[in-house]
């Protein structure tokens, strides 16, 4: 099937989603009622749906805070959260994966619910629906929360995001989670928001949720990039974004001898080109919440046609 002019990907993913579930304060509870009941007005009772079956990884490796931060905020949500991630850092792998046949693979139980990969994000999440999830495939991937933000340029090489992209070829809902890094307020800053960015995250489920109305947590091909700010007072709300086109840091290169180089970094200063960018509503303090789809066709694309 061909597609007439352009086709704006992550507008249409936009309105795709269920705009009440993203509308939420970015600080309620996770265990926040979706009705109110006014004074002396009993609420409404609800079904309280079935616990979902979550495969959580990451790219910082399985033992990282971030995500022990997100497995404990979904246990406490009533969720079956199954971790199988990285055996150790893996950040910037993309959605990289082991295919050369033949080679070995190495991955153990760690603890009960808790797995170990030897590989990249993508491996994970490949033998976690293979041989973990090989009776019935997760309702949930969630990949984080991730040290540092993946905003723009760098969500494409972002591990965090491939572990997501890889569960969204397979069918399956997938939600990237990262946390804001600074290097002015320092590590701590961010592992101080950990817990935050985990509450968010469960509430951001449960919104989800409630309004797909027993439906897939997300519509039919669609991720979600989700990026948390470090700010004391916390987030001023929640913004549907687009990726922007500028990283944070830009990568340098030092010589150091023998046709070795020291890889480095500084604080990149260009303009952020895009309008209503993640870049930009993070730097702003806003969690940022972006839809992906995994799809790499340039949306002017004209059909080929045989010579």
């Amino acid at each position: 099937m061909t597609r007439a002019g352009p086709r704006p990907r992550t507008i249409l993913a936009l309105a795709a989603l269920p705009a009440l579930a993203l509308a939420a304060p970015a600080t309620a509870p996770a265990t926040a009622s979706a009705e109110t009941a006014s004074a002396g007005t009993a609420a409404p009772r609800h079904r309280a749906p079935a616990p979902l079956n979550i495969l959580l990884t990451n790219d910082d490796g399985y033992q990282a805070p971030g995500l022990a931060a997100v497995r404990q905020a979904l246990t406490d949500a009533g969720h079956r959260v199954t971790v199988v991630a990285p055996a150790t850092d893996q950040s910037g792998r993309s959605a990289a994966i082991t295919a050369t046949l033949g080679a070995r693979l190495a991955a153990r139980q760690e603890s009960p619910g808790v797995w170990s990969v030897g590989g990249t994000p993508a491996d994970s999440v490949y033998f976690a629906l293979a041989v973990v999830f090989a009776d019935r495939a997760p309702d949930l991937v969630v990949s984080g929360t991730n040290f540092g933000q993946n905003t723009g340029t760098v969500a494409n090489h972002s591990g965090t995001v491939g572990a997501a992209i890889t569960a969204l070829e397979r069918g399956i809902p997938a939600i990237a989670v990262s946390t804001e890094y600074d290097p002015r307020a320092g590590n701590e800053a961010t592992l101080r928001t950990f817990p935050a960015t985990a509450r968010y995250t469960a509430d951001l489920i449960a919104r989800l949720r409630r309004a797909s109305d027993g439906r897939a947590v997300l519509p039919p091909g669609t991720a979600l990039n989700v990026n948390y700010p470090i700010t004391e007072a916390g987030p001023r709300g929640t913004r549907h974004t687009r990726l922007g086109r500028t990283a944070q840091f830009t990568l340098t290169y030092t010589p150091a001898g023998d046709g070795q180089y020291v890889i480095g970094g500084r604080l990149s200063t260009e303009p952020e080109p895009v309008r209503n960018a993640d870049t930009t509503a993070l730097a702003q303090d806003y969690v940022s919440v972006t839809p992906l789809d995994g799809d790499w066709t340039h949306p002017s694309a004209a059909p080929l046609r045989a010579r």
